[in-house]
């Protein structure tokens, strides 16, 4: 009695003839593995657009199954009530450039400077204004057509609408800076 066996069933016996016991579950392949994290920066990246930071935190723990990295951690503080003190924002850039490279995307600082140092104030979305720096420089991170900082908190804001709400008594210039 002859048997056949599909091209398959062969390489399956061959697997187990030839892995040793108890080898325990084969790694996924570098092609799956891709797709985890592409789905998982992918599903970060919505709940951050939300300006759901703890959301973010939560799922990155679920996905991965590890406590989220101090770049994600971060930000919570980045948009706190906290940072929004004059001389913060260069640690605060700092932390959500961070955070952004990480999830592939690619941040710019932007410096805003006066000619002389003087107080620069930011118009709150409630009409209030909040002293932003007192020596004439301040810097925020931009993605895109949006910028970020301790003000705009998490949701971000459109770049012109937030020159129309960063104000001086003199004219206040910006540009893109390597370094915050």
């Amino acid at each position: 009695m002859r048997h056949f066996c599909s091209q398959g069933s062969f390489v399956l016996l061959l697997f187990l003839l030839i892995t040793p016991a108890g080898a325990g579950p084969v790694p996924p392949t570098q092609a799956t593995a891709m797709t985890v994290t592409e789905s998982t920066r992918a599903k970060l990246l919505a709940y951050l657009a939300r300006g759901d930071i703890a959301g973010a935190i939560a799922l990155y723990e679920v996905h991965t199954g590890q406590q989220a990295p101090a770049w994600l951690r971060n930000l919570q503080v980045a948009y706190s009530a906290a940072s929004q003190i004059p001389g913060k924002c260069q640690d605060v850039a700092r932390t959500i450039h961070q955070a952004f490279t990480q999830l592939g995307q690619r941040p710019e600082y932007v410096a805003f400077r006066t000619e002389r140092p003087i107080y620069m104030v930011f118009e709150t979305t409630e009409g209030n204004q909040a002293s932003v720096s007192r020596a004439g420089y301040h810097v925020a991170v931009r993605i895109g057509a949006s910028i970020y900082d301790a003000y705009t908190g998490p949701l971000g804001m459109k770049f012109d609408d937030y020159l129309l709400r960063l104000q001086a008594r003199i004219q206040i210039s910006w540009e893109v800076v390597s370094t915050p």
